[in-house]
């Protein structure tokens, strides 16, 4: 732990200081240039070379996103090299690159890109580079998803009941391609359990501190005595629970799976992208923070069971043997992971996210976690180890 402590003080320092890296280091958007595209971009290509792009779209938050439209000359067209690209990049202000840097964002995704993109073909955007410096500074290049007629989705939108079984659908997929995996202690020694991530401790006190800030707010006072009492078991009781679920089967988790960070395929089949914040964990993790943030009271009560019955048919279908009922109730007490992140964003600013979205996710969070009597399953996990 006092490692942990010392690495984020000096990620801390990374983030604020101007730091030198080496000239040809590119990981802002005005440091890219047609000859650095043509560089990273058409390497492969003799001769290739980008001779004009321009700006698609974009906006400025946590990142830097933009879409870029290139022309590539003779050689780089009958190469058929990319002409539709969109960046990730560092952002601007220092205290955006922050949380950068204290979670290792830039570099989580990084790494997915460099190491396991070709084994997640059909499951994540297309990348054609990715690169990460210290602190929090990066930068992606992927392929423009909109072009082939995808769909990516914002916290805001109203999920059908099709898509979000195609997102648990796409969800068990890939984990199952990892499912209890020797490789996390191999090739995969990268992908880190939640509870030993980069920024633990930064991380850990955010939440404790928004969880009072959140009951001391009109929609948190407004909620019934058994959830606001809840908030404050998870609080005392939630390390119990990582820990339990940190001795389950692990996979790679996509960590912050919410409605926002999948897009919907020309074809119907979704696909996930925003990968900063991955860890190793229970695959129930990641479905139960989708469903959180995506569906209504009203769409849990008619069909939650049926979704979560995708998720674990498609484990089954890929060799995967589950407990179901075990799965179920532990599926059911995860769903504290997004409640846990909604009241982050409500409390700290939102993220970008709009409110009326969060307020969607905490009258969902808030009637599952009384019709599942969550307080019940986090008291007995904490205290006994088991579900």
């Amino acid at each position: 732990m006092a490692a942990i402590s010392a690495l984020e003080e000096a990620d801390l320092l990374l983030a604020e200081a101007d730091v030198k890296l080496a000239e040809d280091a590119v990981y802002t958007m005005d440091k890219v240039t047609p000859e650095w595209l043509s560089k990273v971009l058409g390497a492969h290509v003799p001769g290739a070379k980008v001779v004009k792009t321009s700006i698609t779209g974009g906006h400025e938050g946590m990142t830097s996103r933009h879409r870029w439209k290139l022309e590539w000359n003779n050689e780089g067209q009958k190469a058929g090299l990319p002409t539709a690209i969109f960046f990730k990049a560092t952002p601007k202000g220092k205290h955006l690159r922050e949380m950068l840097s204290l979670l290792h964002m830039g570099e989580r995704e990084c790494d997915v890109y460099n190491k396991i993109q070709r084994e997640l073909r059909g499951l994540i955007p297309k990348g054609y580079y990715a690169q990460s410096y210290p602190g929090g500074r990066h930068i992606i290049i992927l392929e423009d998803v909109m072009e082939s007629g995808a769909t990516p989705h914002w916290m805001a939108d109203m999920c059908s009941i099709k898509f979000a079984k195609a997102v648990a659908v796409s969800q068990a997929k890939l984990h199952s391609k990892f499912w209890n995996s020797d490789r996390f202690e191999k090739d995969m020694v990268w992908v880190r359990p939640h509870s030993r991530g980069f920024g633990w401790i930064w991380q850990k006190r955010l939440y404790n501190n928004s969880r009072m800030m959140f009951l001391d707010l009109d929609v948190g006072k407004e909620l019934p005595d058994y959830v606001r009492n809840l908030i404050k078991q998870w609080d005392e009781q939630c390390v119990a629970m990582w820990e339990y679920f940190d001795r389950k089967p692990p996979t790679i988790l996509h960590g912050d799976s919410h409605l926002g960070n999948v897009m919907e395929n020309a074809d119907g089949t979704a696909s996930l992208y925003d990968w900063q914040c991955h860890f190793r964990g229970y695959g129930y993790r990641d479905l139960a923070y989708f469903t959180m943030s995506a569906l209504t009271v009203e769409d849990c009560e008619a069909h939650e069971r049926d979704i979560f019955d995708v998720y674990t048919n498609t484990l089954e279908e890929h060799g995967i043997s589950i407990n179901r009922e075990d799965a179920w109730r532990e599926y059911c007490l995860l769903g504290m992971e997004r409640f846990d992140s909604a009241m982050v964003s409500l409390t700290t600013g939102g993220y970008g996210h709009a409110k009326h979205a969060l307020l969607r996710q905490v009258r969902t969070c808030a009637y599952n976690v009384q019709k599942y009597d969550v307080a019940a399953l986090l008291d007995r996990v904490a205290k006994t180890g088991s579900i």
